[in-house]
């Protein structure tokens, strides 16, 4: 089976074999002017005796109907046109975030790092949150029973007096003023633009910050406490005592900043905002992924299932 998590900024595409995925190949998404080219490249890069019939296609956006839209890049992909382009039989076509959701019964112990435990050994309900180009959420059920979501656009509440004038200073940018673009790759970029006047992708800002950049530190502490912020709202949307799991590329970004001490009781303050509720968001444990292609797991759960 073809694999493939087709995100805002890294494509990553393989083939499945006996349980294993093999020949990972991670490509620049916008060096390509849709999914197709992308899947054509694999092809004309990775040499298969045999050309796979089925494949498993997570993307970042909503899927309905066999169709689905990427938010952030405006492609639109449909299983029609994928069984005729390329000769698939089967097409297994899920949102991102449902496909990780899935997968993560194949995560084991080495796979996942603690960052609060919990007072629950439930394994459900689980609760994804993946802050990447954009911001992706899922929540499953049980095993097997996923809810995907576009909540990562749902409108950002302030708390703030400098929330409030990020918010505006969104608006002068004609951005959205959702989640979204306060937690996410992207947004690593809009706050530091917005405190200091000065554009640099995430990438430069975590390199300032890992050797003590006090811009660029302010900035990774607004994403950590942001980060705890949004998984407390979540937390208590649905109450996960199987655990709030945290990946993406900025949770990648943010790691090596949350194995300290001080960044991460940034982290739990926005985790722990509500005081009240203290008692129940004590529950459920956090934890952080470390798999590097967690959303390809999905296709076994796939295979399992059927």
């Amino acid at each position: 089976m073809l694999v493939a998590d087709i995100g805002g900024t890294n494509s990553r595409i393989g083939i499945l074999k006996n349980r294993k995925i093999l020949n990972i190949k991670i490509y620049l998404t916008k060096e390509h002017k849709n999914l197709y080219s992308i899947l054509e490249r694999y092809f004309s890069e990775v040499f298969l005796e045999n050309l796979t019939e089925e494949v498993y296609l997570a993307v970042a956006g909503p899927v309905f109907e066999d169709k689905a839209k990427l938010t952030n890049l405006g492609w639109e992909v449909s299983v029609k046109e994928l069984k005729k382009k390329f000769n698939f039989k089967e097409v297994f076509l899920v949102n991102d975030l449902y496909g990780l959701a899935l997968g993560a019964s194949f995560l084991s112990d080495k796979d996942l790092k603690t960052l609060k435990r919990g007072k629950t050994k439930k394994k459900f309900p689980r609760v994804f949150l993946a802050p990447g180009t954009g911001l992706g959420i899922s929540f499953s059920i049980d095993e097997g029973i996923v809810l995907p979501s576009e909540n990562g656009h749902t409108l950002f509440c302030a708390l703030k007096k400098e929330e409030y004038a990020f918010l505006e200073y969104l608006g002068t940018l004609n951005e959205e003023k959702c989640w979204e673009k306060a937690l996410s790759g992207k947004a690593v970029s809009l706050w530091y633009q917005f405190y200091f006047n000065q554009t640099l992708i995430p990438e430069e800002i975590f390199n300032l910050a890992k050797k003590g950049e006090e811009k660029a530190l302010k900035t990774v502490e607004t994403m950590v406490e942001l980060l705890g912020r949004k998984a407390s709202e979540l937390a208590l949307t649905f109450l996960p005592e199987g655990g709030i799991y945290l990946t993406g590329g900025l949770v990648s970004g943010l790691k090596e900043f949350l194995t300290k001490k001080n960044f991460l009781d940034k982290f739990l303050t926005g985790y722990f905002n509500n005081p009240k509720m203290d008692f129940l968001l004590e529950r459920f444990p956090i934890k952080l992924i470390a798999h590097p292609y967690p959303v390809l797991l999905g296709a076994l759960a796939i295979l399992r299932n059927r």
